[in-house]
């Protein structure tokens, strides 16, 4: 019974230490309302490819025969004359700006040679500049009233994994979101213990009725309550949980254990409070690479997929995304499963040495 009454004790003091840490409150707010503002600030739809200008505009009906034969046609915008079509590609209006001269419709009717003048943004990746040499040759073709010089045949696109391509940014990002709240809250943590462990106040704990293990479990439970609060209360906001909200949470309590095992050590081997924060920053940010990879399209690197912190990036994706169940985030959660338990036993193991050795 007297041991009960002391995790509850040790277990009250924790929390009421957090929850009075200047530290802790401030990383909280920022992170909550940062992600969330992030979140909303961002496109909610797929922008197109890019944005097409056009000087031309006796051009516009065969755009809109060209633009009828797409399944999803290049927005177009017609401009009277060169220097506002350029000043819009400056400007960063357009992505990419056609200027087909005056004289093209006569010089194509007596089967002479005419120059297109073509303005692209310095970031346009290649592969739409070859795009739109493909459109001005289409246009001079339809212009000349014949048929491409060879037959198209039919094509059927096959996306081979999720489509992520046709998911916006800001819903890519969830994982994101959530592993840095659990970073942010780790951080906390491992600052709140490092200033126990300099101030004493671990060794006078376990000079009372309470033991070395009631300390080490305090810890844990209020890190991973704290860190998986947080990061479900972001997720909440911007709706974040998909079609399997168990599942994402029992995700999001699994990467709560898991860094707050790394919270432990970073707190064990710190010297003061920046020494802490930097053992936790370089501790954490390897970690973070799934969460980023996650932003764009592809597959990814096999050496990936052994990071900690994989599993849990995978199963919010795979759920809160794609609308994937417990069959298909199995292998995921066992592997973040185990991470946790490593992560979890290796932290306890040096804190408890460390408090041994006050």
């Amino acid at each position: 019974m007297r041991r009960g009454a002391a995790f509850v004790a040790i277990l009250r003091k924790d929390l009421l230490l957090m929850t009075r840490d200047g530290m802790f409150i401030a990383l909280t707010v920022l992170a909550v309302t940062t992600f969330v503002a992030l979140y909303y600030l961002l496109p909610s739809e797929v922008q197109p490819g890019f944005t097409l200008g056009i000087r031309g505009v006796e051009l516009r009906s065969v755009f809109e025969q060209l633009a009828a034969e797409q399944d999803e046609p290049v927005p177009v915008v017609f401009y009277e004359d060169d220097e506002s079509l350029r000043a819009a590609v400056e400007e960063r209006q357009l992505d990419v700006g056609i200027s087909f001269p005056a004289e093209m419709l006569r010089a194509i009717a007596d089967n002479e040679q005419a120059t297109v003048t073509v303005f692209v943004t310095p970031a346009l990746p290649v592969e739409y500049r070859d795009a739109v040499h493909t459109i001005v040759r289409e246009i001079a073709f339809a212009l000349a009233g014949h048929e491409l010089p060879v037959s198209e045949p039919d094509e059927e696109t096959v996306v081979v994994g999720p489509d992520i391509g046709a998911v916006p940014l800001r819903d890519r990002m969830r994982p994101l979101y959530a592993f840095m709240v659990l970073i942010m809250e780790a951080i906390a943590l491992g600052s709140l213990i490092s200033a126990e462990i300099q101030q004493k106040t671990l060794s006078a704990i376990v000079v009372t009725p309470a033991r070395a293990s009631d300390v080490l479990l305090s810890k844990g439970v209020v890190g991973t309550f704290v860190a998986f609060t947080e990061a479900a209360i972001v997720l909440l906001i911007i709706r974040g949980f998909g079609p399997s909200p168990g599942l994402v949470l029992f995700a999001l309590l699994l990467g709560a254990i898991l860094v707050t095992g790394i919270a432990m050590i970073a707190g064990s081997a710190g010297k003061d409070l920046w020494s802490t924060m930097v053992i936790g920053i370089v501790m954490l940010i390897p970690l973070a690479i799934p969460a980023f990879s996650s932003l764009f399209p592809g597959t990814v690197a096999g050496w990936v997929r052994v990071i900690p912190s994989y599993g849990l990036v995978a199963a919010i994706s795979a759920a809160s995304i794609y609308g994937a169940g417990w069959a298909e985030t199995a292998l995921d959660l066992a592997m973040l499963a185990g991470w946790c338990t490593v992560c979890g036993m290796i932290g306890m193991a040096i804190l408890r040495r460390r408090i041994s050795a006050l």
